[in-house]
This record gives C-alpha cells, sequence and structure tokens, in this order.
C-alpha cells in the first residue's frame, strides 16, 4: 500500500466530510499541496482544457492523455489525488488497461462514469445524458476492481442515474454498483437536494462522494457526514478564475498595457519561488554539486 492511499483510506474512514481541491495541472495541484489540503481531485473536463485545451463533450483526448497528466502531478505533490477516468476508455477490457495504468502513476482512487461520451456536437442533451446499460456498466466496475496490482487503490462507480431515471431504478442501479467491489459511489449532481443524500445513505453503506450537495448544508454541517458523504467537490471556479487572469493579462499586454501594470496583480517573488522550490533545488545544489 502507498502512502497516499494509506491516507486516503484513513480520510474515507472519519465520519466527517472532507473537502477535495480542485485543481487542473501541476502547477495547481502544487499550490494546494503547499497549502495543506489532504485530497485533490482532477476532473476530466478541466484537465482537458487546462492540458490539451480542447472541450469536454467529444473524445478528443485519451486515456495516455490522463495518465501522463496524473504522473506529473504525483511527480511534485504529496496529497491523494483522485481522477476523473470518465467511462474509462471504452469496454471493460480498456477499462481493465485504464486501472493499470493509473495505479501505476500514483492515483488513489480512480472514478468510472456510466455514461457515454457523445461522438459529436449536439448528439445528446448533455455531455452525460447518454446513460449506458446497467450490464454494461456491472461488468466495466468488476473489471477495474480486478485489475487493481494493489488492492487499496479505490474504485468509484460515479452515476448520473438520479438525474436520468425515476428514483427506485437510479436506487438499484447504485446497489448493483455496490456489489462489484467498487468501494465508493459518486455523484456528480443531486437533483433533489437532501432528499438524494439521504436515500443513498439508506441505499449503500459505501462512502459517498457528491459535487453540487445541498444548497443549505452550510445551514447543517453535520448533514453530509452524517449521511455518508466522505469526499465533496467544489466545482472548477479555480480553474475559471485562472483561465480569466491569463486572458485578461495578455490582453492587456497585447493592446499596448505595461507589464508594470500588472504588478499588483501578480504573485510575489517569494511565492513565486515557495511554489517552484527554489530554496530546495538550492539546497541539493549545494549538497551534490562541487
Amino acid at each position: 500500500m502507498s502512502k497516499a492511499r494509506e491516507r486516503f483510506r484513513q480520510i474515507l474512514a472519519r465520519s466527517a466530510c472532507t473537502l477535495a481541491a480542485p485543481i487542473f495541472d501541476p502547477l495547481s495541484a502544487r499550490i494546494a499541496d503547499m497549502l495543506g489540503w489532504e485530497v485533490c481531485k482532477l476532473s476530466g473536463s478541466v484537465g482537458k482544457f487546462a492540458n490539451l485545451a480542447v472541450p469536454d463533450g467529444v473524445p478528443l483526448s485519451n486515456m495516455s492523455d490522463l495518465v501522463d497528466l496524473c504522473w506529473r502531478i504525483n511527480r511534485v505533490t504529496d496529497t491523494c489525488l483522485i481522477a476523473d477516468a470518465d467511462e474509462g476508455g471504452g469496454n471493460a477490457l480498456n477499462v481493465f488497461r485504464t486501472v493499470r495504468e493509473l495505479e501505476a502513476v500514483g492515483v488513489v482512487a480512480i472514478e468510472l462514469e456510466d455514461n457515454l461520451v457523445p461522438s459529436c456536437f449536439g448528439e445528446a442533451e448533455s455531455r452525460h445524458s447518454l446513460l449506458i446499460s446497467l450490464e454494461e456498466q456491472v461488468g466495466k466496475l468488476k473489471a477495474a476492481v480486478a485489475a487493481r496490482r494493489d488492492p487499496s487503490t479505490v474504485i468509484v462507480a460515479r452515476t448520473v442515474a438520479l438525474a436520468q431515471l425515476p428514483m427506485n431504478e437510479a436506487l438499484d442501479r447504485i446497489k448493483a454498483y455496490a456489489q462489484t467491489g467498487a468501494e465508493a459511489i459518486m455523484l456528480p449532481g443531486v437533483p433533489r437536494g437532501r432528499d438524494d443524500i439521504e436515500a443513498l445513505h439508506r441505499t449503500t453503506s459505501l462512502p459517498l462522494f457528491v459535487l453540487g450537495a445541498p444548497p443549505d448544508d452550510a445551514s447543517a454541517p453535520g448533514f453530509l457526514g452524517a449521511h455518508g458523504v466522505r469526499i465533496r467537490y467544489l466545482g472548477q471556479s479555480i480553474y475559471g478564475m485562472a483561465v480569466k487572469t491569463l486572458h485578461d493579462g495578455l490582453t492587456h499586454l497585447k493592446n499596448g498595457g505595461s507589464a508594470a501594470d500588472l504588478k499588483d496583480r501578480s504573485a510575489p517573488q517569494a511565492l513565486i519561488e515557495a511554489v517552484n522550490r527554489t530554496e530546495e533545488f538550492m539546497q541539493w545544489q549545494k549538497k551534490f554539486m562541487k
């Protein structure tokens, strides 16, 4: 068991909900690590946006792109990295390889969703509306569990069933997923708010990972933890901030603005050196270079 996976197991064993840092590349992950975030989540969409500059709605990236990105993130951080592996790259055999590759680069948990990526824009109402059959997803999850070389790697069954199916059918799906050996259920949305979380908690004892928690959870801090939610995702506002900053800064310079005008909006040199570990490398230089 890797140290990161051991720590992640300890996090899941808590009775409280842990926030995951919404990172998208090695730089954002490095800063999250510096700030003491225990868990980082690499979303499929922003991973594609930030590192390939392609949209999420069509299959323009592949498993190797994701594996390379996760390797580069884990090379510079010690946090627990959760990877959104989309639909796993194809059928159950593709999923088997995807899990092996992501596990090899240190990912602690691998999400596999039960929908297809549209083959072209406009083919579906949304990126997540093409739900695959229960039987196919059960096979993919079983393949993912069997593919692990390290049994501490967490396979996460991500499902959009709550948004696409009647409640009873969605819960039947989740019961089936929980019997595959997957060790967590991820909800990319809770359309009925607390009712969804309460129903899921009654249906399975597996840890729940949730994006888009009920809007009133702040008034009841213990609600998520008490109902099995162990990881909460926070959306992609950090990525949006980074895009706006880059766009505005480059627009300013392109329009003839001075670089000096941007000084107050830039990171101080001390922060930059902390992020890129200047002092650490200088110490290595002193120790090993004569």
